[in-house]
């Protein structure tokens, strides 16, 4: 072949070949036995592999954990909250009362446990505890807790409706700033077309009868947020805010003798109003009123009527400066006993050991078991022997100065000789309205009411008849600006004028539960 012949390809070309079905077949059979081996190997490795796999997920596959939720607590079987108040409306008009509607007094139990056999008292208290204050301590409600309309079986349905009579007057005449105006009380009247109301006081008294005026309403159950008259309170306690000077507690202006009077009895208003509300706004005040009665007593001794201890006392002012401090005490503030030890050494020093009589003050004031004083100008209208008040307000006091922990009946009362002769000068003076023989004294009956209930006994027998005989006739009924009120007579109704007159008498009608009993009654 030469290097130029054309190379020649074998070239296999499929479609030339015919090859049969049968010639197929014959040539898959024979592979056949080849490709079974093949399979049947491939399936036994395949199972070999899957089982090693399956031993090797038992071993270290973890086992999956259920969770089931916590039991449910157990069932706290819910209180069944207390049924809302029954919001009961104020009835705006005047209600009537009737004798089924007042409430039975509940009688005072002693501290003794088998009780005093002469018991008698009517305080609206059942109260088995308390403390050594004013009427503020445990039991039903303590000293002040069953106030307001409580007069009773024994106080009665017709000293109950005095008061409410009493009170209305006071509302219908406090001035539209929220006190009660000495002088001026009458431009309050309703009726223009009937006699205007008279009896004025005097100017410089407006912070004292404003005080009485609160007292006699707060002493029936009305406080600054709850009762008929409660906004008669409020705007009163809200005016002797105003007119309390905070620099050093004083309530008014200094006003010559009337002044620590004034303060006295403004300070147990808004101490009654803060006891009953609890409210911060008054805390200061209280606490300031307080002070300044503290830092005017003469030093183991007693007060009269400077603002700084000067030495002078008397007994009249200082048992309205041992009722402010008391209510001030129930309050919460805290007074020394060393303070109410000064009180009680003064009365003592005053008290004339052979009848018992407390005088005034020394000097002019009578000295030790001397007279009540008087204004020159009434000595012969309303003769000092006609009255026990200075012995009414040191039996008073003795009273409530006493220290319940250490004495459980008054035979036991290291004073007891002095207070049973107290009280029976006092029983033996007993009230009577009587213009024309100077008897009338609404001063001493304040006090000799409120001594004699808590002293009990036969002397509180004939008081309290005495006392409702003399006030329940004199209490001014016809209709028109009187109604309610009693006429200003007596010693010191010229300073005080007919609020001074209405709201004491108010006062001395609510003994019945104005205070519980200190050791029960005799």
């Amino acid at each position: 072949m030469s290097d130029h012949e054309p190379l020649e390809f074998e070239t296999y070309r499929r479609w030339e070949e015919e090859t049969s079905f049968n010639d197929v077949l014959a040539e898959q059979l024979q592979k056949a036995p080849y490709l079974i081996a093949s399979v049947v190997l491939h399936g036994i490795i395949g199972l070999i592999i899957t089982g090693i796999m399956l031993l090797k997920n038992e071993e270290t596959e973890t086992p999956t954990l259920v969770m089931q939720p916590a039991p449910p607590p157990p069932e706290v079987e819910e209180e069944e909250p207390p049924p809302p108040e029954e919001v009961v409306e104020e009835v705006i008009e005047e209600p009537v009362i009737q004798e089924s509607e007042l409430e039975e007094v509940v009688e005072q139990e002693s501290l003794e446990e088998t009780g005093d056999p002469d018991f008698t008292s009517d305080a609206a208290f059942d109260s088995d505890a308390w403390n050594n204050a004013v009427g503020l301590g445990g039991g039903a409600g303590g000293k002040y807790g069953g106030r307001g309309g409580r007069g009773g079986g024994k106080g009665g349905s017709p000293t109950e409706a005095a008061v409410l009579d009493a009170l209305k007057w006071l509302r219908d005449h406090q001035s539209p700033d929220g006190f009660w105006d000495c002088d001026e009380f009458m431009y309050q009247d309703k009726y223009p077309d009937l006699p205007p109301s008279d009896g004025p006081g005097s100017a410089s008294c407006d912070v004292g009868v404003t005080g009485l005026a609160l007292l006699a309403f707060l002493g029936n159950g009305h406080t600054t947020n709850k009762g008929e008259f409660r906004k008669q309170v409020s705007d009163g306690i809200n005016w002797l805010k105003s007119v309390q000077d905070m620099s050093n507690g004083l309530f008014g202006e200094e006003v010559g003798n009337a002044t620590l009077y004034n303060h006295s009895i403004a300070s147990m208003a808004m101490g009654e109003a803060y006891y009953f509300s609890k409210s911060p706004l008054l805390k200061r005040n209280v606490n300031k009123a307080a002070s300044l009665i503290l830092n005017a007593q003469n030093p183991y001794n007693a007060w009269r009527y400077s603002l700084e201890p000067d030495g002078d006392n008397d007994s009249s002012i200082t048992g309205w400066m041992v009722f402010a401090l008391k209510t001030a005490e129930d309050g919460g503030f805290p007074v020394g006993k060393e303070v109410y030890r000064g009180a009680k050494e003064w009365f003592d020093t005053m008290t004339d050991k052979g009848t018992g009589r407390t005088g005034y003050a020394f000097g002019d004031g009578g000295g030790p078991g001397g007279r009540p004083s008087r204004i020159k100008a009434y000595i012969e209208r309303f003769p000092p022997e006609e009255s026990e008040a200075l012995t009414a307000v040191a039996l008073l006091c003795r009273i409530f100065m006493t220290d319940t922990d250490q004495v459980k009946r008054w035979k036991d009362h290291e004073d007891f000789e002095i207070l049973d002769k107290q009280a029976k000068l006092i029983a033996n003076k007993l009230p009577v309205w009587d213009e024309e023989g100077g008897t009338c004294d609404m001063y001493y009956w304040y006090y000799g009411t409120f001594a004699m209930n808590q002293w009990g006994g036969n002397e509180w027998k004939a008081w309290k008849k005495a006392i409702e005989k003399a006030l329940l006739p004199n209490q001014r009924q016809d209709k028109g600006n009187f109604k309610g009120s009693w006429d200003p007579v007596g010693p010191w109704g010229e300073d005080g004028g007919r609020v001074y007159s209405t709201a004491i008498c108010a006062l001395i009608l609510e003994v019945y539960y104005r205070y519980a009993q200190v050791l029960g009654a005799r």
